[in-house]
C-alpha cells in the first residue's frame, strides 16, 4: 500500500537534514531564543513587519516568504498554494498562510516565473501540532448512491507522434540523432457505427486518454493535425480489448504538404519553456508559427510539446523563402528557415529549425515561514540532494505519472463514482465529501467496531517510501476487506536510535502526513458484482483529500497517484471527468515485503513480535486475489505463497523458480543477488500488482530482463516517453542509485541485467 514518500528538508544547498530534525523546529509553538528568519536587519521575522498585524495574528497565522534570483534580470511573478488551511495568493514574494485547525504536517507551494518560460517551484513543510487547536468536529456524511456506466472493455491511451524521420543535430555538433516528436493538439474523434462517441485533442505529451471502450465493438479513430480540416481515419477497425493499452498513432501527411519542419525549443539552462502544473491550474508552452519572408502568416501557431519539440507540415512554394516565429510567453524571435536544395522543399526531406532561448529559470535562494512571534516554523522541502541521480531527470512529470496524470476534476469524479462525494463542481471541488470517520464507520474500524477483528502492524518502509507506516486492516465479510495506513516521516539514517525516534513520534500521533484507505468491496452495477480495489486519502484532520505529494515533485491527484504502483488494468492516462465512469480500476493491493522494512526496538513492536500480524496482513492481501482453492494464479499469490512456503515467517531469501539458475555460467552469474537487492527492493511489489505476465519479473527470469527493461531503466533512446521511466518513484530510484554507486559488484550486475548502472542522457538535449 505504497502511498507516501519520506519528507526531508533542505536548510541549505549543501545540507539535507532529517525530517526528525525538521519537526523539532517545525512545531508552531516555536523554538524560542534566536529566530532563524532574520535577514540581518531589525525584523526578527525577516518580513519587515509587512505581514504581521492585529488582523493576521493567532496561533495558526504563518507568514511565508521566498527569496529568488533571476540571472537574466527578469521581473519575477509568484503564485501560492497550500495543502491545508488557506493562503493569500498574492503576486508577491511574501504572503500569509492560515494553518488548518487540528494537528498534522502541511505543505505550502510557491511557483515563481520570469515571464519568459522559466519556472521554479519551491515547497515548504510546517507542522500544526504545536498550535493545540483541535480539528473541527465533522458531522456524519452518508455515502451517495452513484449511478455508473460499466461494461466489458478498457480505456485506451493514444500517443500521437510525427511520422517519418525526425532527426536532430546535437547543439554541440555531431551526427544527427533520431528523436521521437510527440504531437500536441491533434484533433481526435472516435467513431462507432457511424456515431461519434468521443471528441478531444491531444495534450502536451501528444496523448489522448479515451474513455472506456466496449470490448465487443470496433472503432475508427479519426484525427487531424491541422485545425479547420476534415478529420481523416488514422486507425481503422480498432478493437480495444479488456486491458489498458497505449496505442501509437502516426497521422499521415496530407497530400500537397511538401514542407516538413521540426525542431527543439529550449532555455539556455537546458530547461523547457513553460510548465504544466495541475495543482495550480497552470499550463504554458512555447509556440512556433510558419511565416512567409514578408511576415505573412502561413498557418496557426503550433505548440511545442513537453519535451521541447515540435513538428509541423505545410503546403508552400518549392523555392519559398520562409521564416519561423518562436514565442515563449513574452519572449519572441523570428528565425530563417534554411533554404531548400535545388529540388525545393519536398516532404521526403524534413527540415530542422531549433532555437535556444537566451533565458534561464529563476533560482530559489531560500524560503521561510514565521509565526507572529517571529520564530521560524518548519523548513523547505526537498527530497533530492545535488548529487541525486534524479537531478538528471528534472521534469516534474517524470515520476509517478507513467500510467497517467489526474486533475482536480478527475479526482473528484473518481470519488463521486465511489459515492464518497455527493457531486463535483466545474472546477473539481468536492461537494458533500465523507470524512475519515465516515469511512471507518462504514468498515467498522475502532471505535465503530463490531464482531470483526483488527490486524495492525507498525514499521518503516525504508527502501521504498521511507515512511513510518501505521497499518490497520479488518474484514467484515469475505467480499469486504479494508485497510488504512497513517503515514509519518521516516528517518534520514538507519541507526536503531533514529528508527526508534521517528516511530515514537508517530506513536504519539505527531507529524502525520495523511492516512490512505484502501478497500476491497463491491459497488452496485460495477465489475459484475465482484469486489474490487478502491482508494481514498484523508488529511490529518480527517478531510477527504484529492491530491498528495509522493516524491517532492508536486501534488499528484487521485487515483493516478495510487495506481502508479497498485496496478490498474482499467486505468489509462486519467480517470474520466465526464459522464458516469466506472470506479473499477483493475488495481490491486501490494503484499507486505518485510525485507524492505525497519522495526522498532520496543519488545512489542520488533519484527519478531509482529510476525503473526504481518503474516495475517499478507493473507488478507492474498484473499483479494480471489484464487480460492485453485493453484496460485497471479503474481501476488505466487509471491506470497513463496514467502511463506516454510511457515508463518516471511522468507527474505526467497527466490522464484525462474531465478534459480546455474550461476557458474557467465550469463547468469549473480542472478540471485540481483533479484534480491534490485528487483526485490525496487521493482517487485509494484510489478506483482500489475497482475499480468507481461510485467511479472519473477516469471521472466534473469536472461530476459535486459530485453524487456533496458529502455525503461536506462533510457538514451529516441522514445522519450519511455526513457528512464523506471523505477517510477523518485525516492526508490535514488535509493537504488545510492547503493549501486557504493557497490561495484551491484553496479556490474545492473549493467549485465539492465544494460546500465545509471540513466543515459537524452539523445540530443540532455536536460538540466
Amino acid at each position: 500500500m505504497n502511498a507516501f514518500h519520506s519528507w526531508y528538508c533542505r536548510s541549505s544547498a549543501a545540507h539535507r537534514i532529517a525530517m526528525l530534525t525538521l519537526l523539532a523546529a517545525a512545531s508552531v509553538a516555536g523554538c524560542g531564543g534566536k529566530s532563524g528568519g532574520s535577514d540581518g536587519g531589525g525584523s526578527s521575522s525577516g518580513f519587515g513587519g509587512s505581514t504581521g498585524s492585529v488582523a493576521n495574528s493567532g496561533p495558526t497565522k504563518t507568514a511565508l516568504r521566498v527569496e529568488a534570483l533571476d540571472a537574466d534580470g527578469d521581473s519575477l511573478q509568484y503564485q501560492w498554494r497550500v495543502t491545508g488551511g488557506s493562503v493569500e495568493n498574492r503576486n508577491a514574494r511574501e504572503t500569509m498562510w492560515t494553518l488548518p485547525d487540528g494537528p498534522g504536517l502541511h505543505f505550502a507551494y510557491v511557483l515563481i516565473s520570469d515571464g519568459k518560460g522559466g519556472y521554479r517551484e519551491q515547497q515548504y513543510a510546517v507542522s500544526s501540532d504545536g498550535t493545540r487547536v483541535s480539528a473541527p468536529v465533522r458531522p456524519p456524511v452518508a455515502y451517495t448512491a452513484s449511478t455508473v456506466s460499466d461494461f466489458s472493455g478498457t480505456p485506451v491511451r493514444l500517443r500521437f507522434q510525427a511520422p517519418g524521420d525526425t532527426s536532430f543535430a546535437p547543439p554541440g555538433g555531431g551526427t544527427p540523432v533520431r528523436r521521437t516528436v510527440y504531437l500536441p493538439d491533434v484533433q481526435v474523434q472516435v467513431v462507432s457505427n457511424g456515431a461519434v462517441v468521443y471528441s478531444g485533442v491531444s495534450d502536451l505529451s501528444g496523448e489522448v486518454g479515451l474513455p472506456k471502450l466496449d470490448a465487443a465493438r470496433s472503432y475508427d479513430i479519426k484525427c487531424a493535425t491541422t485545425q479547420g480540416v476534415v478529420l481523416d481515419t488514422c486507425l481503422a477497425g480498432f478493437a480495444p480489448g479488456t486491458v489498458a493499452s497505449v496505442v501509437t498513432v502516426q497521422p499521415a501527411l496530407p497530400e500537397g504538404r511538401n514542407l516538413r519542419l521540426h525542431g527543439h525549443v529550449g532555455l539556455a539552462d537546458g530547461g523547457i519553456c513553460g510548465t504544466e502544473n495541475e495543482f495550480l491550474g497552470l499550463q504554458s508552452a512555447a509556440t512556433v508559427q510558419l511565416l512567409q519572408a514578408d511576415g505573412a502568416v502561413l498557418g496557426a501557431p503550433v505548440r511545442v510539446n513537453r519535451f521541447g519539440d515540435y513538428a509541423l507540415d505545410a503546403a508552400v512554394a518549392v523555392q519559398a523563402r520562409l521564416k519561423l516565429r518562436v514565442q515563449c510567453e513574452s519572449y519572441a524571435a523570428t528565425l530563417d528557415v534554411p533554404a531548400p536544395a535545388a529540388a525545393g522543399y519536398v516532404r521526403s526531406v524534413p527540415v530542422e529549425v531549433s532555437h535556444q532561448i537566451p533565458n534561464s529559470r529563476p533560482r530559489v535562494v531560500r524560503m521561510l515561514a514565521n509565526g507572529m512571534d517571529g520564530n521560524v516554523r518548519g523548513d523547505t522541502l526537498d527530497l533530492e540532494t545535488a548529487a541525486s541521480q534524479t537531478r538528471a531527470l528534472p521534469s516534474p512529470d517524470h515520476f509517478l505519472t507513467y500510467k497517467g496524470k489526474d486533475t482536480r476534476l478527475s479526482a473528484c469524479m473518481y470519488y463521486r463514482s465511489l459515492g464518497a462525494v455527493g457531486d463535483c463542481d466545474a472546477q473539481g471541488n468536492m461537494v458533500a465529501a465523507i470524512s475519515f470517520d465516515d469511512w471507518k464507520r462504514k468498515h467498522k474500524f475502532k471505535p465503530y467496531a463490531g464482531a470483526n477483528t483488527e490486524v495492525a502492524a507498525d514499521y518503516i518502509n525504508k527502501w521504498d517510501l521511507n515512511l513510518v507506516r501505521r497499518m490497520v486492516a479488518t474484514s467484515t465479510a469475505p467480499d469486504s476487506m479494508a485497510f488504512y495506513v497513517c503515514n509519518h516521516p521516516g528517518p534520514d539514517g538507519s541507526t536503531q536510535t533514529e528508527i526508534d525516534q521517528v516511530l515514537d513520534t508517530a506513536f504519539r500521533g505527531e507529524n502525520q502526513v495523511a492516512c490512505v484507505a484502501m478497500e476491497y468491496s463491491t459497488s452496485p452495477g460495477v465489475n459484475g458484482g465482484v469486489p474490487f480495489t478502491k482508494f481514498l486519502t484523508f488529511g490529518p484532520d480527517g478531510a477527504l483529500l484529492p491530491s498528495i505529494n509522493l516524491d517532492g515533485r508536486g501534488e499528484k491527484y487521485m487515483p493516478g497517484a495510487c495506481v502508479a504502483c497498485h496496478g490498474g488494468t482499467q486505468y489509462n492516462g486519467r480517470f474520466p471527468d465526464k459522464g458516469n465512469p466506472s470506479p473499477f480500476l483493475g488495481a490491486r493491493f501490494l503484499p507486505f515485503d518485510t525485507g524492505n522494512f525497519l522495526f522498532s526496538s520496543r519488545p512489542e513492536l520488533t519484527e519478531r513480535a509482529q510476525t503473526d500480524a504481518l503474516y495475517l496482513l499478507n493473507q488478507m492481501v492474498r484473499a483479494t486475489e480471489r484464487t480460492g482453492a485453485a493453484p496460485p494464479d497471479s503474481p501476488t499469490t505466487r509471491l506470497i505463497d513463496g514467502w511463506y512456503a516454510g511457515g508463518r515467517t516471511l522468507d527474505k531469501n526467497y527466490l522464484p523458480p525462474r531465478w534459480r539458475v546455474d550461476e557458474t555460467q557467465a550469463a547468469t552469474a549473480g542472478a540471485a543477488r540481483f533479484y534480491r537487492e534490485v528487483i526485490g527492493t525496487s521493482c517487485r511489489t509494484c510489478h506483482t500488482a500489475l497482475g499480468s505476465s507481461r510485467f511479472d519479473w519473477d516469471e521472466f527470469g534473469p536472461l530476459q530482463m535486459r530485453g524487456i527493461s533496458e529502455t525503461h531503466v536506462c533510457g538514451g533512446t529516441a522514445d522519450l516517453a519511455r526513457n528512464a521511466s523506471m523505477p517510477n518513484a523518485l525516492v526508490t530510484r535514488n535509493s537504488m542509485a545510492e547503493r549501486v554507486k557504493t557497490d561495484p559488484g551491484l553496479a556490474a550486475l545492473m549493467r549485465t541485467y539492465f544494460g546500465c548502472d545509471a540513466p543515459r542522457p537524452d539523445p540530443a538535449y540532455p536536460q538540466q
